[in-house]
């Protein structure tokens, strides 16, 4: 995939064209001046120019638009597992909620965050260097909180015992809950529901990806099994395994295949093909053959993307009205459907990249006049350049920098399928993926408290510090029953206020029916 290498086998021949022409003095005194193939050049330069710099704008269109597909379809299923912890299925389960607890605002808490002993960094995990790091910086802030606080003139506070002390009367906490809430016990797997929804997404980017790499209909592009937390794929092909390698490159060697590089022979639909075949695209959950079988089916790249993206929207909406999506509103589950289609925009901004090549007419003028480089630079040359030495290594310099720049427009013009240079899919699948794995976590483990022991050490706090305060306000919480009684007494004045007005606009049209009939007498 380089650029240079390329580059510099133009750039040799020139050389040999110009050491030919100095040593047979064939170039002579025919131009009188060199401007006229410095034209030439410059002319040549600024249409290679323009190539690199269109084929690197569809380099950087392709990456925005995968990256940009890849976050909507993952804003999608994510939002849709979060409204799926909502349903009463998990009510058991679920984090205790602030609303539920309105009366702790009113206690002095605070959810700020502390270690939960300072033995912890003989732990075994304070042999890492970034829990280390962590450990310093959180201890720092410590102190930082500490100097900053309020303190009282007369004496000195010892900082730790404050410390402490403040943390055991203000903070809201509980025990952490590091399985997120599911009771691995008696549900060992995550949610069916999650698990579907993960493999369908999983499915839907995988099959994407899958057709914008591989422009040929009936080739195979196979989909395999991801297993969560193995090892992220090679992006430079150069590393992959050496069975791999075999199956891409064959039984020829290296010189051979170096060879072929130079020649563009490479690039052939078969050696595309077979490279693709290497490197499968990984499913959450793999794939079934009745899904393979189905994918098989649909006629072309689009429409085998559009199925996957049909079998998750049908699988959303379905159990969206099945309850699965909890009371969340429809509004708000309308925006998953939002972010599938935001997504599919993007899949075809990648799908324009990779299916409208560089349009012929300016590849084949760019490509014609960087061999015309070839022959005319060395002419340029030897009318410049008295030393036959100096002469031959800017030529070489000159054409390897022109040609080198087209090869490296060439490559850039067609990111999904100029191997070694092409975006690397793979990764970028597995990393979505693991993402995908994240919502089997559950719910945030520091979620779980006890509000009755906040509630309990309230009551204690208040009995020794009534004297010392006679005058504290403390606001009180009405009950649900005198909320209810409350919003009674409001609904009847109200109505009796609405029976009021209605009473005083009947009045009021009598009093205009009385006074057009005392105007028509008149």
């Amino acid at each position: 995939g380089s650029s240079v290498y390329k580059g510099s086998i133009l750039g040799l021949v020139s050389a040999c064209i110009y050491t030919a022409l100095v040593f047979t003095d064939v170039s002579g005194d025919h131009l009188n001046h060199p401007y006229a193939v410095g034209v030439l050049v410059s002319s040549v330069s600024f249409l290679i120019v323009f190539r690199a710099n269109y084929g690197y704008q569809r380099y950087w269109e392709a990456c925005g638009s995968v990256h940009q597909m890849m976050s909507k379809w993952l804003d999608a299923t994510t939002h849709a597992g979060a409204y799926h912890l909502q349903c009463k299925h998990y009510d058991d389960i679920k984090p205790p909620s602030f609303f539920d607890h309105q009366e702790l605002n009113y206690l002095g808490l605070t959810r700020d965050r502390e270690r939960a002993s300072s033995s912890s960094s003989t732990s075994a995990s304070a042999l890492d260097p970034s829990v280390r790091s962590i450990n310093k910086v959180h201890k720092r802030n410590k102190a930082v909180k500490n100097l900053n606080a309020p303190q009282s003139p007369q004496a000195p506070i010892n900082t730790e015992e404050a410390t402490t002390s403040a943390t055991a009367a203000t903070h809201l906490h509980g025990k952490a809950r590091l399985d997120g809430g599911w009771n691995r016990q008696q549900q060992p797997t995550p949610s069916l529901f999650l698990q579907e929804l993960c493999h369908l997404s999983s499915l839907m980017v995988a099959v994407a990806f899958s057709t914008l790499r591989n422009d040929i209909d009936n080739a195979p592009s196979p989909l395999d099994l991801y297993a969560p937390g193995q090892p992220w794929p090679e992006v430079d092909p150069k590393y992959l395994p050496k069975d791999q390698r075999s199956r891409i490159h064959g039984r020829y060697g290296n010189l051979l295949r170096h060879v072929q590089y130079w020649l563009g022979a490479d690039r052939t639909p078969k050696r595309r093909t077979k490279y693709n075949a290497a490197r499968p695209m990984l499913v959450l959950g793999g794939v079934s053959d009745a899904e393979i079988e189905m994918l098989q089916r649909a006629n072309g790249s689009s429409a085998k993307t559009q199925l996957a993206w049909n079998w998750f929207s049908e699988f959303l909406i379905r159990e969206q009205l099945a309850g699965s999506l909890g009371a969340v509103g429809p509004p708000i589950v309308s925006r998953c459907f939002q972010f599938l289609s935001d997504g599919m925009i993007y899949y075809n901004h990648a799908r324009k990249v990779t299916f409208i090549p560089f349009p012929f007419p300016s590849a084949q003028i760019s490509a014609f006049f960087t061999f015309v480089v070839v022959l005319t630079v060395p002419l340029l040359m030897s009318q410049y350049a008295n030393i036959a030495w100096l002469g031959s290594v800017l030529t070489f310099l000159t054409v390897t920098c022109l040609a080198g720049l087209h090869e490296a427009g060439r490559e850039m013009e067609n990111p999904f399928r100029n191997i070694p240079n092409d975006i690397p899919l793979c990764t970028l699948m597995a990393m979505y993926n693991e993402s995908l794995v994240t919502m089997y976590y559950g719910y945030h483990p520091d979620s779980y408290w006890d509000a009755s022991q906040y509630h309990q050490e309230d009551g204690d706090a208040s009995t020794e510090t009534k004297a010392s305060q006679p005058n504290r306000k403390k606001h009180v919480v009405q009950p649900p029953q005198k909320q209810q009684q409350q919003h009674q007494k409001d609904t009847l004045e109200f109505k009796q206020l609405k029976d009021k007005v209605s009473k005083q606009e009947h009045e009021l049209q009598q009093l205009r029916e009385l006074i057009e009939n005392q105007l028509e007498i008149r």
